[in-house]
C-alpha cells in the first residue's frame, strides 16, 4: 500500500488533485463563513478569493509543480491564471444566482467544479512551465 500510495504521489495529476480539492474546500468553508456572518455573497466571495491565494500558491509551486523557477515570475503568473478562474466564477456565480435562483454557496462549487480543469492547464503550461532541458 505504501508503494502505491507513493507512485500515485509521484503524478502531478493526483497532487493537483488532491492540493486543489483541499484549497477548494478551504475557499468553500471561507465563503460560508462569510455568507454565515451576513457578507453580500460577492464581498464573501472576493474576501475569500484573497485568503486562498495565500495558501494555494505555496501549495501548487511547491507539492503540486515542484518548481524551481524564480518565486516572482511563477507567482505572477499563477495570479494571472487564478485571476482568470476568479473572474470566470464571479461572473458565473452571479449570473447562476441572479438568473436561475441557485443558492450563491452550490453556484460557487459548481463554478469551481467546472473552472478546475481549465486552471489545472493554466497552471501547468503557463504558471509553473518546466523549460525543456538541453
Amino acid at each position: 500500500m505504501r508503494e502505491w500510495i507513493k507512485a500515485m504521489w509521484g503524478h502531478h495529476q493526483v497532487r493537483y488533485l488532491i492540493v486543489a480539492g483541499t484549497t477548494s474546500v478551504f475557499y468553500v468553508g471561507l465563503v460560508a463563513a462569510g455568507l454565515a456572518l451576513k457578507l453580500p455573497y460577492m464581498a464573501a466571495i472576493l474576501i475569500a478569493q484573497v485568503i486562498t491565494i495565500g495558501c494555494a500558491f505555496p501549495a501548487y509551486r511547491n507539492l503540486v509543480f515542484e518548481s524551481r523557477a524564480d518565486v516572482w515570475k511563477d507567482f505572477v503568473r499563477f495570479l494571472s491564471v487564478w485571476a482568470s478562474g476568479a473572474v470566470a466564477g464571479l461572473v458565473a456565480t452571479p449570473f447562476l444566482v441572479e438568473v436561475f435562483g441557485w443558492d450563491p454557496l452550490v453556484a460557487q462549487v459548481i463554478s469551481i467544479v467546472v473552472i478546475a480543469v481549465a486552471s489545472y492547464l493554466g497552471h501547468r503550461f503557463f504558471s509553473f512551465r518546466q523549460k525543456p532541458s538541453a
